[in-house]
C-alpha cells in the first residue's frame, strides 16, 4: 500500500468533501488524516490516505477539476510511522487589530523556544485578526516563553493567552 498526501483547492461549492471521499472509497483508499476549510470562499483540503498508486488517484480525481474549478495533487510520501509527541502541548491564542506580521513574529518567538506549531487557523472578521495555535512546547520552557510571547503581542498592539491543550480534545 502507498501513503498518498492529497490536497484539493478550489472556489467553495457543496459536495466538494463528498466528491473526493467517494473517488477514495471506490479506489479503496484508507483516509487516515485530514485538514479542511472555508478561507474567503476557497475550499482548501489537505488530506493522507493509504491506498493505491499515487498516478491512480491522480487519474480518478482528474474529473473532478475538469472544469477548472477545483486544483487537485497528489503526492507519495513516506510514512513516518507511529511518532512519539515532541513536546508538551499548549493551545496559543492571538487576537487584536489586523495589522502584517503577526502571524510571523508570534511563531518566530514559538519557533526560537523550540517549539513546533502543529496546527494554526487565522480568522478576519471586520479589524479583529484571531489566531489559534496548537503548538508543542519543550518541557520547562513555558514560563519563560509567555513573557516573550507577551513582550511580542505588546509590540504588535495584539493579546496573546497560552494554555495548556487537553490532549484527548486534539
Amino acid at each position: 500500500m502507498n501513503e498518498l498526501a492529497i490536497t484539493v483547492i478550489g472556489r467553495d461549492r457543496p459536495g466538494i468533501v463528498a466528491d473526493v471521499a467517494e473517488v477514495l472509497a471506490r479506489l479503496g483508499a484508507n483516509l487516515t488524516d485530514s485538514t479542511m476549510t472555508r478561507l474567503r470562499g476557497h475550499f482548501a483540503m489537505t488530506l493522507i490516505c493509504v491506498g493505491p498508486a499515487a498516478a491512480d488517484v491522480e487519474a480518478a480525481l482528474a474529473p473532478l477539476a475538469a472544469d477548472g474549478q477545483l486544483l487537485a495533487t497528489v503526492r507519495a510520501v513516506t510514512p513516518d510511522g507511529e511518532v512519539a509527541p515532541g513536546g508538551e502541548p499548549y493551545v496559543v491564542a492571538v487576537h487584536g487589530a489586523d495589522r502584517m506580521g503577526i502571524v510571523a513574529a508570534m511563531t518566530r518567538v514559538l519557533t526560537d523556544a523550540g517549539g513546533n506549531v502543529t496546527d494554526l487557523s487565522t480568522r478576519l472578521v471586520g479589524s479583529l485578526y484571531v489566531v489559534l495555535a496548537e503548538v508543542d512546547l519543550p518541557p520547562g520552557t513555558v514560563d519563560a516563553l509567555t513573557g516573550r510571547l507577551d513582550r511580542a503581542a505588546a509590540e504588535l498592539g495584539v493579546e496573546v493567552t497560552i494554555r495548556p491543550a487537553d490532549p484527548d480534545l486534539l
